[in-house]
């Protein structure tokens, strides 16, 4: 029965670290995309400042338009898990 619960909880460490790595590496890749698209749109701001407005003007459009459609690709993403989930819910309650 004790080497049952030392594999049990040696189980829940194992599974806490990964949710734990998961959630940093989600932080850290938020933190980086903020900051790339940062230099992009400053880097737009600075060749509008230096005459170059067709290129700067491209530069700070595409940043925000790639923020923007990996907002909406994630929110449309997290929309169906939370569909598919309720749907499992309701499959495993109906029998």
């Amino acid at each position: 029965m004790a080497m049952a619960e030392r594999q049990s909880a040696h189980r829940e460490s194992l599974e806490k670290r990964v949710v734990n790595g998961n959630v940093a590496n989600q932080t850290r890749g938020s933190y980086f995309a903020f900051i790339l698209a940062l230099v992009s749109i400053l880097c737009g701001v600075f060749l509008i400042h230096e005459g170059k407005s067709g290129e700067g003007l491209a530069a700070i459009i595409t940043s925000v338009g790639g923020l923007v459609s990996v907002f909406f690709y994630s929110k449309r993403e997290q929309r169906k898990e939370r569909v598919e989930k309720a749907a499992a819910l309701q499959s495993r309650r109906s029998q």
